[in-house]
């Protein structure tokens, strides 16, 4: 054998091309079989991620363990307690454990609860340091949270129902003792509930090492805020904004936040606290809210610091989410116009935007590509992605080809395009000097195409596809519109008379 392959971390490296899904799973179990000096490595690799704890019952004797078939799949028992050899051969395991997925899920819980007594002191987890749990009742939640995981940096606990708010809040005290050095933390409740993000708030100010917070439906108060803006490695934040803000004349300074997720009823809560917070190193921002905002509303977050961030920000998202898009249509119709966007002109390191008012759209060819001008990076562009356009016009395939030569780095777009008198394909890509990425996708929204324009459209379509299975989208927003399938139907009329002319030119 090759020296090389026995150092254990370069056969780690090379093991770890087998956990690829492509790749059979019988791969590292063949390899752990092979000869000693693989054996060590190979099993950690295999053992490294778990989806739940079922295989920690298969690998142990079949006298010891029986399965059945529920609705979700096979669950599997212990069928009597644990002799001190089969306490072993699970250690020998759940030592190269490092994630543990959907725990409780594929072992019956009586089992699992038996982890919480092994007949050591020593933590059966030492080396466990992402876990994640849904759907927990007390009892699990007061089992999982009362185990020692020494190592544990990633805690991700969902789907947490109010009536075990109470046993959350209790296990939660002492957890920290247990694992005190957790960095990732996401707790979502089935439902925000006020008291127990007034605790929380308190609780979150005992970790020192946090770099991201995912609590979205748990409001947290001014001193939670404070807290985490001192973390020096804070990055990534999701959380809904709250009442309690720090005071206009002392904004709070998150000097690293890179990650900003904000979710809302209303938008004018989100404003409030983006003018609160300061963050010179964002990246990337979210805004989700449940109701339409006005155009008042809208502008003042789009201008709140724009001048601050504009060179750091290169991901902005901003969406209603499909509940609005549901609700009856409203006395007043807002329009997103060129003037509503014109903030976001100072972003000139965006690489993604994507926008869903809820409102209808006007922007012509002009007014695109004045805005994409500052955006020479730009890799996605959607605007108005599940609501529509709901207008005839849009931008025309010109003025796309310009679009598209303005941001050579583009590979997804939706846009509604305007084919409205066209009727043929005059200008080409390649006159434009236009070299599109290998993958590309096109989204047309809600569209309108007559049946004179198809022959044109489909030649535009395969002037700009870089090659045959480019990817095409049309009519997928959930707004009604006039003759929907009418115009859905041309329009996927258009994309495969350009699949046949690509054909041709290949």
């Amino acid at each position: 054998m090759h020296h090389a392959l026995q150092i254990q971390e370069i056969l780690l490296n090379i093991f770890g091309y087998s956990r690829d899904p492509s790749i059979t799973s019988t791969n590292l179990p063949a390899l752990a079989r092979t000869c000693r000096a693989f054996k060590e490595p190979a099993l950690d690799v295999l053992w490294k991620e778990l989806h739940n704890p079922s295989p920690l019952a298969q690998c142990l004797p079949e006298a010891s363990h029986y399965s059945q078939t529920t609705p979700h799949g096979k669950r599997y028992s212990f069928s009597k307690p644990l002799t001190q050899i089969e306490w072993g051969i699970l250690r020998s395991y759940t030592r190269r454990i490092r994630s543990l997925y959907n725990y409780g899920d594929g072992l019956n819980w009586e089992s699992v609860s038996t982890f919480l007594n092994p007949p050591t002191t020593e933590p059966l987890f030492p080396n466990l340091r992402s876990l994640s749990a849904a759907r927990l009742t007390e009892v699990k939640i007061k089992h999982l949270l009362h185990m020692p995981f020494p190592s544990l940096i990633s805690l991700d606990l969902f789907a947490i129902k109010p009536k075990d708010l109470h046993s959350l809040q209790g296990s939660l005290e002492s957890f920290f003792k247990f694992s005190p050095n957790i960095s990732k933390l996401r707790i979502l409740l089935s439902q925000p509930d006020m008291m127990f993000s007034k605790f929380f708030s308190t609780y979150i100010c005992r970790w020192r090492n946090l770099r991201t917070v995912d609590c979205s439906n748990i409001a947290l108060d001014v001193d939670a805020f404070s807290h985490l803006s001192r973390m020096p490695a804070f990055t990534r934040f999701h959380c809904p904004p709250n009442a309690t803000l720090p005071p206009a004349d002392s904004p709070l300074f998150f000097s690293n936040l890179h990650h900003l997720n904000l979710r809302s009823e209303f938008l004018d809560p989100i404003s409030q606290l983006l003018s609160r917070i300061r963050v010179p190193a964002i990246t990337d921002v979210t805004a989700y809210v449940e109701k339409c905002p006005s155009k008042h509303a809208f502008s003042s977050l789009a201008s709140i610091q724009t001048s601050a961030i504009g060179h750091t920000l290169q991901n902005l998202r901003f969406d209603e989410g499909l509940g609005i898009i549901m609700q009856d249509r409203r006395d007043v119709m807002y329009v997103l116009g060129f003037e509503d966007l014109q903030p976001c002109k100072v972003f000139s390191n965006l690489r993604r935007i994507y926008l869903d008012l809820g409102w209808d759209v006007n922007l012509s060819d002009g007014e695109m590509l004045t805005l994409v001008s500052t955006w020479p990076h730009l890799e996605h562009l959607f605007i108005n992605e599940e609501c529509g356009w709901n207008t005839p016009g849009g931008i025309t395939p010109n003025g796309l080809l310009r679009l598209l030569q303005t941001c050579p780095s583009l590979s997804e777009i939706g846009l509604a395009i305007d084919t409205r008198s066209y009727t043929e394909f005059r200008e080409s890509p390649a006159s434009l000097g236009l070299t599109l990425p290998s993958t590309f996708t096109i989204d047309v929204l809600d569209s309108f195409i007559e049946e004179e324009s198809i022959p044109a459209i489909a030649a535009f379509l395969a002037g700009i596809a870089p090659r045959s299975d480019f990817s095409f989208r049309a009519y997928k927003c959930w707004r009604f519109t006039t003759n929907r399938k009418d115009h859905e139907a041309r329009w996927y009329d258009a994309y495969r008379r350009a699949n046949v002319l690509l054909s041709e030119r290949c």
